[in-house]
């Protein structure tokens, strides 16, 4: 398919062979920014070549992940769906003598990596099928030998290229081999597909992680031989935990789909993850929209230095999300989910949105509010040891005798419970704690939690009777 040259094109290329991690993540939403920011192409590419390891379950998890985030693709693509175009490629690569079969053993070659072991250097492929000659390749093959499809490397090469967020980076060709484009049983891999298919698909960027800078002047030699045009390459800093360690599961949930899970918002994540590395020109401000993103991201702005990921930054910035930039509408389809999971009753919205405006700053993810939220939708509990023992207060009966009374007798809100309260107080000569506590007691069944009068602001009065009514009935 042809393909405007002055256009950006830019692609993710996820392996479905685990979960999406943040790192990931955060390459495919630079990706998608720095696309969009130039009225671009941006590509999604699921690379499924390892046949093993691939399974239909983490593509699907990646594509929703990614359509969560907001990242929306203009093209498709599976490399397993291309199989056909890589062999003729591989083809083309040894015709034009720029590869060959390699019928090396895994044994033969465990041998060469034990004696480079021995003395102490790189292995590298010796090179020793390179010089088979026509008659010999065309035998080993009649016999059924298995074998490999290798690369030509030059000898003593310096591959250059400028690097868009590192600057000038030269790798010399001695420092690998010639090495596999075609594994024994016709699969092909990674450095040699990628450069394929990139090439094909018209990609003029291609952003990833800074651990792909050793693949990048082998498929730069790829690019070279088939006479492609290179992309130009911007390899992104590592994430690191907060002990400056790389990112992993020992600093807490790595995948996008935990995070999902767990009830932060697309916005925040998209929002957090967009500001490690990368310096946006307004300083001191961290609340970005998606558009705004778009419009202010630039991959020349991204730092060469790691990234510190930090979680309790992030949930900070959900809860800000939660609190000022989601609207109240959005916020209730969003929490509809995790309430229904927890077997909330949630078929009233007006309820849902009268509780919501009242505590939604209570909370920083749509889990926490689950346990924060359950007072206002489950009217039984049972009470802990702790409670009883604020329930064995002498006046306890008396006190939630009179609150029931007196709440019976007038309306319900915010500022009625209080002056309610005081009475009570003042009739009853206990102290205000007292009262707050039981009272919150009855409603909640904890004694933290959302503020009494917000609880009875929002309850409907027959609820909350029903609870001071139901705690009379155990400690009578």
């Amino acid at each position: 398919m042809p393909y405007n040259k002055s256009m950006v094109i830019t692609r993710f290329a996820p392996s479905p062979t685990g979960y999406l991690h943040l790192g990931n993540a955060r390459t495919a939403i630079f990706s998608y920014l720095f696309a969009r920011h130039h009225n671009g192409k941006f590509i999604l590419r699921i690379e499924d070549t390892d046949l093993e390891r691939s399974t239909k379950e983490f593509e699907e998890t990646l594509i929703e992940d990614l359509l969560w985030l907001g990242l929306e693709w203009d093209e498709f693509y599976r490399q397993s769906e291309r199989f056909d175009i890589y062999r003729q490629y591989a083809q083309k690569l040894i015709e034009l003598g720029h590869a060959y079969p390699c019928f090396c053993s895994p044994e033969e070659l465990e041998e060469e990596r034990q004696r480079a072991v021995e003395k102490g250097v790189a292995y590298r492929y010796s090179g020793k099928c390179r010089v088979l000659s026509q008659e010999e390749v065309e035998y080993l093959k009649s016999i059924g030998k298995p074998y490999t499809i290798r690369f030509k490397v030059p000898h003593s090469q310096d591959v250059v290229f400028e690097d868009i967020i590192r600057g000038h980076i030269s790798i010399n060709t001695d420092d690998f081999g010639d090495f596999v484009i075609v594994r024994s049983d016709g699969t092909p891999t990674y450095n040699f597909v990628v450069v394929i298919d990139d090439a094909l698909m018209g990609i003029t960027h291609v952003i990833r992680g800074e651990d792909h800078i050793p693949n990048t002047p082998k498929q730069i030699l790829i690019y070279r031989a088939l006479g492609f045009s290179l992309p130009q390459f911007a390899h992104l800093p590592v994430i690191l935990g907060e002990d400056r360690s790389k990112l992993s599961k020992r600093h807490g949930a790595v995948s996008v789909k935990n995070y999902r899970e767990d009830g932060y918002l697309p916005e925040a994540m998209l929002n957090y993850l967009c500001l490690l590395g990368w310096s946006p020109p307004q300083e001191g401000r961290e609340i970005y929209t998606k558009q705004e993103l778009i419009e202010l991201f630039d991959i020349k702005d991204v730092n060469t230095s790691p990234a510190v990921f930090s979680k309790e930054k992030l949930k900070w910035m959900n809860g800000v999300y939660i609190r000022q930039v989601l609207d109240i509408e959005t916020l209730i389809d969003r929490i509809i989910p995790f309430l229904e999971s927890a077997g909330y009753q949630v078929e009233d919205r007006n309820y849902l949105r009268k509780v919501l405006e009242k505590t939604r700053d209570s909370f920083e993810t749509l889990k926490e509010a689950v346990e924060r939220l359950r007072p206002f939708f489950v009217d039984e509990f049972e009470l802990s040891e702790e409670l009883w023992n604020e329930l064995e207060n002498a006046k306890a009966y008396d006190i939630l005798s009179l609150l029931l009374k007196k709440i019976k007798e007038r309306e319900l809100n915010a500022q009625s419970i209080k002056e309610i309260a005081k009475e009570v107080q003042k009739e009853l000569n206990v102290k205000a704690k007292d009262v707050w506590h039981l009272l919150r007691i009855a409603l909640t069944g904890q004694l933290q939690g959302v503020g009494v009068d917000i609880m009875c602001d929002v309850l409907p009065k027959d609820r909350v009777l029903k609870r001071i009514e139901r705690l009379l009935q155990k400690i009578a």
